[in-house]
């Protein structure tokens, strides 16, 4: 496991996806070190094969990187950072020396989940140039946007070195090596976390389990059941209750892995379109079947107490909000018909902002005296459904900043 410095960590958590170049040691001394953290779906692809691109260019006078991942055939997404650390412009000078390159990536709660060697880079000349002219210090990324986005552009058009860019092929390794994580919850429950496991679907369920947990102890059910028949069948994926209501989560996944070829985005947002169609008509039926009175049980046959008069949260948990195709499909209307149906705010969620809902919570929670984060995260979720109907679609991501400081979640 790849184990990051506080500040790295913080970094990591705050950002949904990012890249770092690091001198790290290894077991044949220090290294240059490439850390990855990006969703479980573009992680999959990285470590399917797909072709991967390292950039690198000066901008006013600071060193920046780029990695492009061709998750969409010929097309792709591309992460950015700028250096802000000796380690960071030590790695690439070990690059320049031919010193091997070593990857580590991180999902979407910043836990490492696969590792590997990269090929041995050439022709950096110009890359020593830049690293030894340039400056370093904390980057206000936020405000460098206006200038790196037109070179990002730019890059994302040619990818070919240029004037502006050295660019280098690194991707195409499908032999990435699995770093296998337990997490364990407040009932001593333990589950793996890992990128490569079949069962995506679970993976996906276990990590909204995990990161929930920390919200209310003890009183997160994975897939609760009511009666059936002679037998059960499952309510929900995952049910809290609490004294102000229930929340219901749906979580829907993409199998990548078991697919012969590496789909394109726009074959995901068409899968991710009916998995969400689905699910929010799960929530409508599970939702019903709490109101009807129903019993509810745990995975293993204890009776839950739930709260089934209080408006309920209904969240439908997807791996990426950035493949949903049409985000006015779940705009004023859907949520006026989904909320007079049954009660519900409904939420549209990836594990990215869970845990920045999850964050917030906390937050909140520890300013006050009388609220348990459960009770916040209730009102967050409420304050953000707010903001959805503002926004005109589900489709939102929010942060959470006080007044008095620079928090945020």
């Amino acid at each position: 496991m790849h184990w990051l410095s506080s500040h790295n960590r913080s970094e990591f958590l705050a950002c949904p996806q990012l890249i770092r170049f690091e001198y790290g040691k290894g077991s044949d001394g220090f290294e240059p070190t490439l850390l990855i953290k990006g969703s479980t779906v573009l992680l999959k692809y990285v470590v399917l094969g797909a072709r991967m691109q390292l950039a690198f260019a000066i901008c006013e006078g600071r060193l920046l990187y780029a990695l492009k991942v061709f998750d969409d055939g010929n097309d792709g997404g591309i992460l950015w950072s700028i250096a802000e650390r000796d380690a960071e412009l030590n790695g690439i000078r070990g690059l320049v020396r031919g010193e091997p390159l070593v990857s580590f990536l991180f999902n979407e709660l910043a836990v490492n989940v696969a590792w590997n060697d990269m090929p041995t880079l050439s022709g950096l000349d110009r890359l020593a140039t830049w690293a030894d002219s340039a400056a370093l210090g904390r980057v206000d990324h936020a405000a460098m946007q206006a200038t790196v986005s037109p070179m990002i552009d730019r890059l994302h058009q040619s990818g070919v070195s240029d004037d502006e860019w050295l660019v280098l092929e690194v991707g195409g390794r499908s032999d990435w090596k699995a770093v296998h994580n337990h997490f364990i919850t407040a009932g001593a429950s333990s589950s793996l976390i890992d990128l490569f496991d079949s069962d995506e679907g679970n993976q996906q369920e276990q990590l909204g389990v995990w990161l929930t947990d920390n919200l209310q102890p003890f009183d997160v059910y994975h897939s609760p059941q009511i009666p059936k028949g002679a037998g059960t069948r499952e309510l929900i994926d995952i049910l809290l209750s609490h004294e102000f209501g229930a929340v219901l989560i749906e979580s829907k996944t993409l199998s990548i892995l078991a697919r012969e070829r590496l789909p394109d985005r726009a074959k995901l947002k068409h899968d991710v379109s009916a998995h969400i169609s689905k699910a929010f008509a799960q929530l409508r039926g599970a939702i019903r079947s709490l109101k009807s009175g129903v019993p509810v049980t745990s995975a293993t046959g204890e009776t839950l107490a739930i709260e089934r008069e209080k408006p309920a949260h209904a969240i439908v948990l997807i791996p990426d909000l950035e493949l949903v195709e049409d985000q006015a499909a779940y705009g004023i209307d859907f949520i006026r018909d989904f909320m007079t149906a049954t009660g519900a705010f409904p939420h549209l969620l990836d594990i990215s902002e869970l845990l920045r809902v999850v964050q917030a919570a906390e937050m909140i929670a520890a300013r006050g005296t009388t609220t348990t984060p459960i009770m916040a995260f209730d009102y967050y979720l409420t304050e953000r459904a707010e903001k959805a109907v503002n926004a005109g679609t589900l489709c939102i991501e929010v942060l959470l900043r006080f007044a008095d400081d620079t928090a945020e979640g």
